[in-house]
Protein backbone atom coordinates (compact mmCIF):
# COMPACT_ATOMS: atom_id res chain seq x y z
CA UNK A 1 0.00 0.00 0.00
CA UNK A 2 1.15 3.36 -1.02
CA UNK A 3 2.14 5.67 1.82
CA UNK A 4 -0.06 9.39 1.59
CA UNK A 5 2.66 12.48 1.56
CA UNK A 6 2.37 13.79 5.12
CA UNK A 7 2.21 17.26 3.15
CA UNK A 8 -1.21 15.75 1.55
CA UNK A 9 -2.46 15.07 5.59
CA UNK A 10 -1.03 18.30 6.46
CA UNK A 11 -3.08 20.49 3.76
CA UNK A 12 -6.08 18.38 4.70
CA UNK A 13 -5.84 19.01 8.61
CA UNK A 14 -4.97 23.25 7.76
CA UNK A 15 -8.52 23.11 5.64
CA UNK A 16 -10.44 21.01 7.92
CA UNK A 17 -9.97 23.74 10.34
CA UNK A 18 -12.59 25.70 8.39
CA UNK A 19 -15.14 23.80 9.51
CA UNK A 20 -16.04 22.59 13.15
CA UNK A 21 -14.56 19.61 13.81
CA UNK A 22 -13.80 17.17 17.05
CA UNK A 23 -10.79 18.89 18.65
CA UNK A 24 -7.70 17.17 20.43
CA UNK A 25 -7.92 16.28 24.34
CA UNK A 26 -5.53 19.32 24.56
CA UNK A 27 -3.80 21.87 22.66
CA UNK A 28 -0.42 23.55 23.95
CA UNK A 29 1.95 25.87 21.82
CA UNK A 30 5.64 26.89 22.63
CA UNK A 31 8.31 28.88 21.83
CA UNK A 32 11.72 27.38 21.30
CA UNK A 33 13.92 30.73 20.31
CA UNK A 34 16.55 29.28 17.94
CA UNK A 35 17.59 26.34 15.81
CA UNK A 36 19.42 24.91 19.15
CA UNK A 37 15.95 25.27 20.70
CA UNK A 38 14.62 23.42 17.43
CA UNK A 39 16.65 20.16 18.13
CA UNK A 40 16.54 20.50 21.76
CA UNK A 41 12.85 20.05 21.61
CA UNK A 42 12.94 17.24 19.26
CA UNK A 43 15.84 15.73 21.60
CA UNK A 44 13.18 15.96 24.15
CA UNK A 45 9.85 14.55 22.26
CA UNK A 46 12.38 11.77 21.29
CA UNK A 47 13.04 10.80 25.03
CA UNK A 48 9.25 11.59 26.08
CA UNK A 49 8.06 8.75 23.45
CA UNK A 50 11.08 6.65 24.66
CA UNK A 51 10.39 6.98 27.98
CA UNK A 52 6.21 6.09 27.27
CA UNK A 53 7.55 3.39 24.81
CA UNK A 54 6.40 5.18 22.13
CA UNK A 55 8.10 6.36 18.87
CA UNK A 56 8.82 10.05 17.71
CA UNK A 57 8.32 10.02 14.26
CA UNK A 58 10.17 13.30 12.74
CA UNK A 59 8.59 14.36 8.94
CA UNK A 60 10.03 17.79 9.44
CA UNK A 61 12.81 17.50 6.67
CA UNK A 62 9.68 15.09 4.33
CA UNK A 63 7.04 17.74 4.75
CA UNK A 64 9.50 20.80 4.03
CA UNK A 65 10.62 18.95 0.94
CA UNK A 66 6.92 18.36 -0.08
CA UNK A 67 5.52 21.94 0.59
CA UNK A 68 8.58 23.09 -1.94
CA UNK A 69 7.55 20.41 -5.01
CA UNK A 70 4.01 21.46 -4.47
CA UNK A 71 4.71 25.12 -4.80
CA UNK A 72 3.64 26.18 -1.44
CA UNK A 73 4.28 29.55 -0.58
CA UNK A 74 5.79 29.67 3.28
CA UNK A 75 8.58 32.03 3.30
CA UNK A 76 9.88 28.81 5.64
CA UNK A 77 11.10 27.16 2.86
CA UNK A 78 13.95 28.83 1.95
CA UNK A 79 15.62 28.08 5.13
CA UNK A 80 16.39 24.57 5.75
CA UNK A 81 15.31 22.57 8.51
CA UNK A 82 12.55 25.08 9.28
CA UNK A 83 9.62 23.08 9.18
CA UNK A 84 8.46 20.96 12.53
CA UNK A 85 6.52 18.03 11.93
CA UNK A 86 6.36 15.56 14.02
CA UNK A 87 4.20 12.98 15.82
CA UNK A 88 4.55 10.21 19.12
CA UNK A 89 2.92 7.16 17.94
CA UNK A 90 1.83 3.65 19.27
CA UNK A 91 1.38 0.98 17.57
CA UNK A 92 -0.03 1.94 14.19
CA UNK A 93 -1.98 5.51 15.73
CA UNK A 94 -0.76 8.77 16.36
CA UNK A 95 -1.20 10.17 20.01
CA UNK A 96 0.56 13.26 19.50
CA UNK A 97 1.00 15.37 16.40
CA UNK A 98 2.38 18.71 16.04
CA UNK A 99 4.37 21.58 13.88
CA UNK A 100 4.81 25.26 13.28
CA UNK A 101 2.76 25.66 9.81
CA UNK A 102 1.16 28.64 10.08
CA UNK A 103 3.15 29.76 12.95
CA UNK A 104 6.32 31.42 13.33
CA UNK A 105 9.55 29.37 12.66
CA UNK A 106 10.39 28.50 16.09
CA UNK A 107 6.71 28.41 17.57
CA UNK A 108 5.51 24.68 17.40
CA UNK A 109 1.77 23.52 18.38
CA UNK A 110 0.70 20.18 19.16
CA UNK A 111 -2.48 18.06 20.16
CA UNK A 112 -3.39 15.22 21.78
CA UNK A 113 -5.79 12.94 20.52
CA UNK A 114 -8.13 11.18 23.11
CA UNK A 115 -10.72 9.15 21.27
CA UNK A 116 -9.49 5.25 22.63
CA UNK A 117 -8.37 6.14 25.97
CA UNK A 118 -9.27 9.88 27.27
CA UNK A 119 -7.96 9.35 30.93
CA UNK A 120 -4.56 7.31 29.47
CA UNK A 121 -4.17 10.25 26.85
CA UNK A 122 -4.64 12.95 29.66
CA UNK A 123 -1.52 10.88 31.32
CA UNK A 124 0.39 11.55 28.59
CA UNK A 125 -0.27 14.80 28.10
CA UNK A 126 0.82 15.30 31.54
CA UNK A 127 4.07 14.19 31.29
CA UNK A 128 4.95 15.69 27.88
CA UNK A 129 3.32 19.26 29.36
CA UNK A 130 5.51 18.27 32.93
CA UNK A 131 8.63 17.89 31.07
CA UNK A 132 8.37 20.62 28.26
CA UNK A 133 7.47 23.37 30.74
CA UNK A 134 10.92 22.35 32.71
CA UNK A 135 12.58 23.88 29.60
CA UNK A 136 10.44 26.40 27.87
CA UNK A 137 6.77 28.31 28.69
CA UNK A 138 4.16 26.18 27.80
CA UNK A 139 0.61 27.73 26.98
CA UNK A 140 -2.78 26.07 26.98
CA UNK A 141 -4.24 27.09 23.29
CA UNK A 142 -8.38 27.88 24.72
CA UNK A 143 -10.91 25.66 23.76
CA UNK A 144 -12.57 27.40 20.56
CA UNK A 145 -9.34 28.64 18.68
CA UNK A 146 -6.33 27.28 17.38
CA UNK A 147 -2.71 28.22 17.79
CA UNK A 148 -1.98 31.65 17.00
CA UNK A 149 1.06 33.58 16.05
CA UNK A 150 2.72 34.36 19.13
CA UNK A 151 4.16 38.09 18.92
CA UNK A 152 7.33 37.33 20.88
CA UNK A 153 8.37 34.29 19.08
CA UNK A 154 11.13 34.80 16.34
CA UNK A 155 10.99 33.25 12.78
CA UNK A 156 9.46 33.31 9.45
CA UNK A 157 6.03 31.97 8.71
Amino acid sequence: MKRIPAVILLLIAMLSGCTPGKRPLLMIQLCVKDDQGVADFLNAMRAIAASEHMTLVDGSAQTQQELKDIGAKFEKLGTPGSVINFGIDRADHSLVMGGNLGLPTYQIAMGFSGDENPKEMKCLADVVVKRLAALWQVQMVPDGTGALPMKTCPGKI
